[in-house]
């Protein structure tokens, strides 16, 4: 359901009539995300039963996509499967739009309010918790899990250099095992492939082990298939595949935007786990990106070694939770 009613600040309107005004404020984040734009956010509601709620803010200086339960809490939407969540609008916009919002939702007198995955760049959740304190709302804001990232160089060359000595050190040895004896090579899937390296992609997280297998459930499935054909009409989707001796032996489920390719998700023949089949692929990916061009590698939510192995460096996501006494 989307609402259509208003107030003197932040307007509700089908998201379909702010497309256009949506994707330029999206590019034009801080730190533009996918998991901002309004194709991300609509494959995500399609997935999402509870109510939906897009606002315009100030005569659109600002978009919030809201989602509101049962029980009248509201949240950004997208769920579980939205890594970044936010108000969308440029830098010297946030404040301003994030107190908008929390007026917003003090005037709508929801009696809870969870929002997380919120960038701590962003610096969107302290103009809203003063808001909604004033209100006689009693808040919390914390850090809820870091999203790694690396900078890009110019060459892979000079992003091995750019590891720690343990580091650089491990990733060699790993390639150059997985290399020796064997035909080994990772490319960025066609098109007309992706339907093919997606089933590839499902077989083997089925074939994988605790909760990297109980992931995969029949709703996870239709919702990465969904969000892939909806990324592969921007020609955003990589799907990237590591081919060991004529076996697709890795799946990396990345996506291109603005600049950065985003891990989303990943699986490999557990078979293979000896040749470290899973963080070679993501050495590969990496070369492919610089080779692309892309100046950012965001490993995305968690904190997983790996992905300080890779060189990831944290950037925190925050959870503001807010109810009315």
């Amino acid at each position: 359901m989307i609402l259509t009613t208003s107030d003197p600040i932040c307007t509700a309107r089908d998201p379909a009539s702010l497309e256009t005004e949506w994707t330029e404020l999206a590019r034009r984040r801080a730190y533009p995300t996918v998991f901002l734009t309004p194709e991300w956010i609509r494959v995500a509601r399609a997935h999402d039963r509870r109510e939906q709620i897009t606002l315009s803010i100030a005569g659109s200086r600002g978009i919030a996509a809201l989602a509101r339960a049962n029980d009248g809490t509201i949240s950004f939407a997208g769920g579980e499967f939205t890594d970044y969540q936010d108000v969308v609008a440029k830098p010297a916009d946030v404040p301003a739009v994030a107190e908008a919002l929390a007026e917003w939702i003090v005037r709508k007198r929801a009696p809870r309010v969870h929002l997380e995955f919120v960038p701590e760049e962003s610096g969107s959740l302290d103009p809203m918790a003063a808001v909604l304190r004033a209100a006689g709302y009693d808040v919390r804001i914390g850090r809820l899990v870091p999203a790694p990232r690396l900078t890009l160089p110019d060459s892979f060359e000079a992003y091995t250099r750019s590891l720690g000595k343990t580091e650089r050190h491990e990733l060699r040895r790993k390639l150059r095992r997985l290399e020796t004896g064997r035909r080994v090579g990772f490319r960025f899937a066609d098109e007309p492939e992706h339907r093919a390296m997606l089933d590839r992609f499902v077989a083997l997280h089925r074939r994988s082990r605790g909760e990297k297998a109980e992931f995969l459930t029949g709703d996870t499935d239709r919702f990465f298939r969904d969000v892939a054909e909806t990324l592969a009409a921007r020609g955003w989707l990589r799907l990237g595949v590591l081919n060991v001796d004529g076996e697709e032996a890795a799946v990396v489920f990345g996506i291109a935007y603005e600049g950065t390719l985003a891990l989303y998700n990943a699986a490999y023949d557990p078979s293979l786990s000896r040749l470290s089949v899973g963080i070679a692929c993501h050495a590969y990916a990496i070369r492919a990106a610089i080779d692309e061009g892309l100046h950012t590698y965001d490993l995305l939510r968690g904190n997983e070694r790996y992905k300080y192995d890779l060189g990831g460096t944290d950037h925190w996501l925050l959870r503001l939770e807010a109810s009315r006494p």
